[in-house]
């Protein structure tokens, strides 16, 4: 409806007509009602020439202050730009159109009528008409009677016509015999005529074509081969296609003409296009086949000349349809316009082109084609550009213009496909679905700054610089800020950069910056992409600055490219990409059908389209002129996404005025994660709202990039819940090594990325991994590969084989949306492996279960929806007040511009400040917009109920995700990645990315599985270089370990600062925050930290031995094996049937319940094999937590028994590489990996028979102990906790991976020795334990004081000057204790009166000796060995084997006065906290399964 404004304007020209006033008044009257309307209006003096009329518009419209700068930057999410105004309707998918589409009869579609073809010569047909002439044949083609009736195998071959001459001859013979004619003759003579005619043509064919293969072959290389089969193919094919393909030309045409139009046309379209009947011709084609075995290379000499008819008939050049263009040009506005006619006719084209295919083993097999001109082609027409068909003239008689044109045109194709540049066609990407230009990853240029800038005009002063960054020159993607009057700025920016391809160079582009002037280019720098391959850090590069070929600086800068995270190809062909919140999104919107056309005064609109991201206008179409059915090729645009969950797209269409204000047609805003998972259902078309009709075809590409440390976002998604894989063991898998056996070990993927792995088994085709790996998974549509790899010293791991196992098939919802248990933890899955498409060889044996996760609420994320639910607030507070504004292409930015309702109609030529009721009632109109769209269901998947969790929360729950971001940190080193390791596992649950400085920002998230919250530890580490095969500690800089409940408790929701000291007394600092996503599952007793730990073993004694020398005695020993291992032999016992051997020594046990431990009793036998006496397995099941037991085993043999006394002691145990089934055990160095178990160095205490002795460790110096309260702590507490060489001074536990040294190392925040109140139960029942009070579940060794003395050397090479060193383990290296000097040894031995040493340390504490052989320049070292000291008082020699020799140690050990160096609040020292590990004893220990 027109509103008052346009009413009084109409009335006004009215009036004018019937003369009641004056035309002048008129106009005026007219003016001022378009002012009034907000609309830009002008007054012109008549006699004005256009150049008058625009200087009095510009001075019209006011001062112009400065130039209007062009600045390009990345489209994403995470700018801070402004929004771009528009009144959106609420995201939502109601729009989705899913009936289907009428037949389309919109612009630039073919339609059936034959008036489409009216400009394209003729409509789709079968053949020429001037071609149909009866066809004779020829001599060749005839068949004779014979032929058709006789067999080939009859005729053709030398005795078929020998034997026709012998027909010939007695038939004549018998003829005379019988007195027959001439005429007989004759007959006889037709007869074999006809019979030799037919076999004589054979023989000709049969000779004629072997004598061509010969030919062809032997002359391919020289000669051309015609092209006849595929010339008669284009003459059948060509009436079909060349009009389809004329009329798709005609569409596409007329829509870049609708955009190019210059300003003083009203239009220009296509009227005419055809490109004649007569078809294209391949006159020869030259092969070579002398090329390479994957090049096929070809020449084709084409031809395209309709006017050429010396090959046609009279009738077929009566019927010729000549190629023509007709272009037709409208000079004017609206009706007082004319058309002129462009025409371009007669064309033709000649030339030789080379083809060149690449050919590859995988599908489609043909990788790329290159297309190029062997010469320049000849090119011919005739162009009319005025005067039409009848009075046109030839542009081309005007003399040196042809030759002009052909020169351009040779110059502008040369560059792109005249020899030696070619044109690629991508034949498999193509054909693969993937577009060419697609984005492979993001470029993050870093800029620190310039130095050394130089202006080439020496009179310009100090540049103002700023940085453009482009791709080889082409369009600024991104740009600097300006520093003023400084030629070394200091930017500190970072320019992020979407990739479609490494080839090209970057380009840095530096300029001065001019107020009103142009900006002054100042020079150059250009990196190579193609190094982003091999390394995808490049950090402080220097690149010099070049202009006119000399350096005008530098600029310093760190690059990083982020690739695109690729998928893992299906066997049905589809691609399983991993799941990110960042990553590239392509929005395109192609089309719009059946817009309002109402909206315009003529019907029909000059529409082009706004894509939105998050409120902010990120591309701005061409402007389409006079069609309600646009189709748009520049409606696209790749965004980067930093967080997928917040990100809003929309569509705002509008309707281009030359002087009024754009009025909206219609707009759409949706979630792009709703219009990601349409886009996946095949969604293409969606209705628009605030429009009576119109509809919209869009589509998204989501790419998944992995931005660690960008700033916008982390790409962490919540995962739904957990899949556990226990590796059992794997059967007969193939050998891929040609030397020895494979090395494999099992990981799971998860979508291609691994999640987890198994420690390598060295040397064995049989692995029993007996491994329990938990990862996160975050949708149903997610991939998991389960996958034996065989490990490599040198190169990449090698696949054995995978198994494909879709997370749908374990993940399910309730009707409420929750997700369920799928404990399928006991089905064993015995999936034979199969590498690629092969046979299968080799079984792998696992369990596959899902355990869902708590739906936790995130306190940032509440915090950001109340944020914006009240900015929505005050939105709809200030609606009434808020603008409208006009979208105006300057540069490729856009300008704010008032806009009122009536904008663009006749009423709104008026000054373009809008009143605040016009605003207001714009507002409104968008608001009914708004209505129009309510969210769908279809794609809203259903939210179980959230749970909030805080600290006293959290010792309600057992297993959970531990979900970590680290923020930022202030290193000691850089160049460092830091890592996050849970427990007993070997490898890192999570690896950031390697920081550039030492004030770095990290911004990433993680997440690791705790088993069991009370007792887990979490440790940090910095390390130079990723250990992936898990064998190398030498490239950790710091570690930190401590409990993982209470570094929950001080990190949750809240960034916290850990620090971490190095070697070197360094500290580097961390700020963490950690959220806890409790997880739906009860742990399996194999899994608990009972079942895992330290065993100590004490031989005592043996009784009732069977004899097995002949003096009625036996020399024994016992020899201990672990799950097939031996751990430990003891000495020989000579001559005695009750030997007590009194030794003691500990191993690490990964599995109490499933260990096979035993002992078995040799008679040690000079110079022949030991006799089997009896052997015992050792029940470890049965064993109490830190308890010691006494057990008397019956042994299997004719008699006797043998006494043990064993304690266990929980602990985290990291598994290492299995070739010798070694642990990483708490007697070890800290993060050092131990070839073989601790061995006892001494007797525990002498006794005879096996009685009460005295010296051991179990039972130490008393049963009482006073603490530093002095408070006696109970018999039966002391007995239980007794510190012995595997407790550390505090009393508390300590892993072999928590970095420190005696119980004293670097905790989390000064806080992890600290003791928390006890816990009240748990709803779930859970009794408290001991590590919730931050005590440590492990144990390392008595304080005290050794004592250590270099007795002698024996047994090395004469004529060597001996020198013994003794080192001692410390933890952060080794330190050197003690050394002799050096002693001339002729015959290889040597005594040393060195008195003893004394160093403060704890029992379990490792040394190592070291011999050496002193000489002039450099020592020579002979051997060292690992030993440790007697934990008693009364010491005792021992003889350690280094090398060729034996050195001769008295070693002792005095433990320090009790409770001297514990903590006053530390477990060891009170026994209020005894019943902790006890509480733990009530849970099962047996493995399921």
């Amino acid at each position: 409806m027109a509103s008052a404004q346009e009413l009084k304007a109409q009335g006004a020209v009215e009036a004018a007509q019937e003369g009641a006033v004056s035309p002048e008044q008129a106009g005026k009257a007219i003016m001022n009602q378009a002012r009034e309307g907000g609309a830009a209006a002008f007054e012109f003096d008549a006699d004005m020439s256009p150049e008058e009329k625009a200087a009095a518009a510009r001075e019209r419209a006011g001062p112009r202050l400065h130039r209007k700068h062009k600045t390009a930057a990345l489209a994403t999410d995470a700018d801070d730009g402004e929004d771009a105004g528009y009144d959106l309707p609420p995201p939502t998918t109601a729009g989705a159109i899913t009936e289907p589409l009428p037949e389309d009869e919109g612009d630039g579609q073919l339609a059936k009528d034959a008036d489409v073809y009216s400009k394209t010569g003729w409509a789709p047909r079968f053949g020429n008409p001037a071609d149909k002439e009866p066809d004779e044949g020829t001599m060749l083609d005839h068949e004779d009677f014979l032929a058709a009736r006789l067999d080939d195998k009859f005729f053709g071959d030398w005795y078929h016509n020998a034997a026709v001459i012998v027909f010939a001859c007695l038939s004549s013979w018998v003829i005379a015999l019988l007195g027959g004619g001439l005429a007989w003759v004759f007959i006889v003579m037709a007869a074999c005529g006809t019979y030799y005619r037919t076999s004589l043509r054979r023989v000709r064919r049969n000779f004629r074509t072997d004598i061509k293969r010969q030919v062809e072959k032997e002359q391919l290389d020289v000669n051309a081969e015609s092209l006849g089969w595929i010339n008669n193919f284009m003459d059948k094919f060509w009436p079909i296609y060349a009009p389809v393909l004329c009329a798709s030309i005609i569409s596409s045409v007329d829509q870049v003409l609708s955009t190019s139009t210059p300003a003083f046309l009203d239009s220009m379209r296509m009227k005419t296009f055809t490109l004649g009947t007569k078809p294209p011709r391949m006159e020869h084609v030259k092969t070579y086949p002398r090329e390479e075995d994957e090049v096929v290379l070809m020449d084709w000499k084409f031809s395209f000349t309709p006017n050429d008819t010396v090959d046609l008939t009279e009738r077929q050049k009566k019927n010729k349809i000549n190629p023509k263009v007709v272009l037709e040009v409208r000079v004017g506005k609206a009706m007082i316009s004319k058309g002129l006619d462009v025409i371009v006719e007669d064309m033709a084209c000649t030339g030789i082109m080379r083809v060149k295919l690449k050919l590859q083993l995988p599908f489609p097999h043909i990788d790329r084609v290159e297309i190029s001109f062997v010469e320049a082609p000849h090119i011919d027409y005739v162009c009319k550009p005025l005067g039409g068909d009848m009075l046109g003239f030839d542009i081309n008689f005007i003399p040196g213009l042809e030759s002009f044109i052909q020169s351009q045109v040779h110059a502008n194709l040369g560059p792109m496909m005249y020899q030696p540049n070619f044109f690629p066609v991508e034949i498999a990407k193509m054909l693969a679905g993937t577009p060419v230009d697609q984005a492979i990853g993001v470029l993050q240029v870093h800029f620190h700054g310039a130095q050394g800038l130089k202006n080439p005009d020496k009179f310009s002063g100090t540049p103002d610089p700023y940085a453009t960054v482009s791709i080889n020159h082409r369009d600024v993607l991104g740009k600097t800020k300006t520093v003023h009057e400084n030629a070394n700025p200091r930017w500190t920016e970072t320019v992020s950069v979407i990739l479609t391809s490494l080839r090209d160079p970057l380009t840095i582009n530096l300029f001065d910056y001019n107020e009103y002037r142009k900006d002054k280019e100042l020079g150059t720098a250009t990196f190579e992409l193609e190094q982003l391959e091999k390394e995808t850090e490049w950090e402080n590069q220097q690149l010099e600055v070049i202009a006119n070929g000399r350096p005008r600086g530098t600029v310093q800068c760190d690059i990083r490219f982020f690739p695109v995270l690729e998928g893992r190809k299906m066997d049905d062909g589809t691609e399983v990409v991993p799941d990110s919140q960042t990553g590239i999104a392509k929005f395109t919107v192609e089309q719009a059908k059946d817009l309002d056309g109402t909206k315009s005064l003529i019907g029909q609109l000059n529409p082009y389209a706004v894509l939105l991201l998050n409120g902010k206008e990120v591309q701005i179409s061409k402007k389409l002129k006079r069609t309600n059915n646009p189709i748009w090729s520049d409606a696209t645009k790749e965004l980067l996404i930093s967080d997928r969950k917040k990100a809003k797209l929309g569509l705002v269409i509008k309707d281009d005025r030359d002087l009024a204000a754009d009025p909206i047609i219609a707009s759409y805003q949706i979630k792009l994660d709703d219009l990601m998972n349409l886009s996946h259902r095949g969604q293409e078309w969606y209705n628009l709202a605030g429009a009576k009709s119109g509809r919209a075809k869009m589509s998204l590409q989501w790419k998944p990039v992995a931005l660690k440390g960008f700033a916008g976002g982390n790409g962490y998604i919540d995962p739904i819940g957990v899949m556990r894989f226990h590796f059992r063991n794997a059967k007969d898998l193939k050998n891929l090594d040609t030397v020895g056996k494979s090395d494999p070990y099992a990981r799971v993927l998860l979508s291609g990325i691994q999640k987890g792995r198994t420690v390598t088994w060295k040397n064995n085709l049989n692995p029993d991994f007996d491994e329990v790996l938990y990862v996160p998974v975050h949708s149903t549509r997610e991939m998991l590969t389960v996958e034996v790899m065989d490990e490599e010293n040198v190169g990449k791991d090698r696949s054995m084989g995978a198994i494909e196992i879709p997370a749908a098939e374990y993940i399910h919802q309730d009707e409420n949306g929750e997700y369920m248990i799928h404990d399928s933890k006991n089905d064993v899955i015995s999936a034979q492996l199969r590498i690629g498409r092969g046979q299968p060889k080799g079984t792998l044996n696992f369990t596959v279960a899902f355990y869902p996760t708590l739906h936790v609420v995130d306190p940032e994320e509440e915090k950001e929806r109340e944020e914006a639910e009240e900015a929505e607030a005050e939105k709809t507070q200030t609606s009434s007040e808020a603008g409208s504004r006009k979208s105006i292409e300057v540069n490729g930015t856009s300008t704010p511009r008032a806009r009122s309702n009536t904008a663009g109609t006749i009423g709104s030529l008026r000054n373009t400040t809008s009143t605040k009721a016009e605003e207001a009632e714009m507002r409104k109109v968008l608001e009914q917009n708004e209505g129009e769209q309510t969210e769908a269901e279809e794609v809203q998947a259903k939210e179980p109920p959230k749970v909030k969790i805080g600290v006293e929360d959290l010792t309600n729950y057992e297993s959970g995700l531990i979900v970590f971001t680290i923020h930022e940190s202030e290193l000691a080193h850089s160049g460092s990645h830091l890592e996050v390791l849970m427990d007993d596992m070997k490898f890192a649950a999570y690896t950031s990315a390697k920081t550039r400085s030492k004030n770095h920002t990290f911004n990433e998230t993680g997440d690791a599985m705790v088993r069991e919250l009370d007792l887990s530890r979490i440790t940090l580490r910095l390390v130079s270089e990723t250990d992936k095969k898990g064998t190398d500690d030498d490239d950790i800089k710091a570690k930190l370990t401590g409990p993982t409940l209470d570094t929950l408790k001080r990190c949750l929701y809240t960034p916290q600062v850990v620090s971490m000291k190095d070697e070197h007394g360094h500290q580097s600092t961390v700020k963490v925050s950690m959220r806890f996503l409790p997880v739906k599952m009860q742990l399996d007793p194999s899994e608990s930290f009972n079942n895992q730990g330290n065993l100590r073993v004490e031989v005592l004694d043996a009784a009732d031995l069977p004899s097995a020398d002949r003096n009625g005695f036996s020399d024994p020993f016992c020899r201990f094996t672990l799950d097939g291992k031996e751990v430990h032999k003891t000495d020989v016992q000579k001559k005695t049937l009750h030997p007590a051997w009194n030794e003691y020594f500990e191993c690490p046990v990964r599995s109490r319940t499933a260990a096979k431990f035993d002992v078995n009793v040799y008679d040690w036998d000079f110079g022949s094999k030991a006799d089997f006496l009896g052997a015992a397995s050792i029940p470890l099941d049965v064993l109490e937590p830190f308890q010691a037991q006494e057990v008397v085993l019956n042994l299997d043999g004719k008699s006797g028994s043998i006494r043990l006394k064993m304690l266990f002691k929980p602990d985290y145990i990291t598994r290492s590489r299995q070739g010798s089934s070694t642990f990483s055990g708490t007697f070890a160095a800290p993060g050092k990996v131990i070839g073989a178990p601790v061995k006892g160095v001494g007797k525990v205490g002498s006794a005879v028979g096996g009685g009460i002795f005295r010296g051991a460790t179990f039972v130490g110096r008393g049963f009482k102990r006073r603490t530093t309260s002095g408070q006696q702590v109970p018999d039966d507490a002391q007995a239980e906790l007794r510190a012995t060489s595997m407790e550390t001074p505090d009393g508390r536990p300590v892993t072999a991976t928590n970095g420190s040294v005696n119980g004293h190392g670097p905790s989390i925040d000064g806080y992890a020795g600290s003791l928390q109140p006890p816990t009240p139960k748990t709803p779930h029942q859970r009794n408290t334990s001991f590590g919730q009070y931050s005590t440590s579940p492990a144990a390392q060794g008595e304080p005290g004081t050794a004592s250590i003395t270099i007795v002698s050397a024996t047994g090395f090479e004469p004529d060597t000057k001996l020198e013994v060193h003794i080192h001692q383990d410390t933890g952060k290296g080794h330190k050197e204790i003690a050394k002799t000097k050096a002693v001339k040894a002729p015959e290889g031995a040597a005594t040393y009166p060195e008195g003893a040493k004394k160093i403060q340390c704890s029992a379990a504490t490792q040394f190592k000796v070291i011999v050496k052989n002193d000489k002039t320049f450099r020592d020579e070292e002979l051997g060292e060995a690992a030993f440790f000291v007697n934990d008693q008082a009364s010491g005792g020699e021992q003889h350690v084997q280094v090398g060729s020799g034996i050195v001769v140690l008295r070693t002792s050990f005095i433990p320090a006065e009790a409770g001297s160096m514990l903590s006053p609040d530390s477990p060891a020292g009170s026994h209020k906290h005894l019943g902790r590990f006890r509480s733990r004893r009530e849970r099962s220990v047996t493995p399921s399964g």
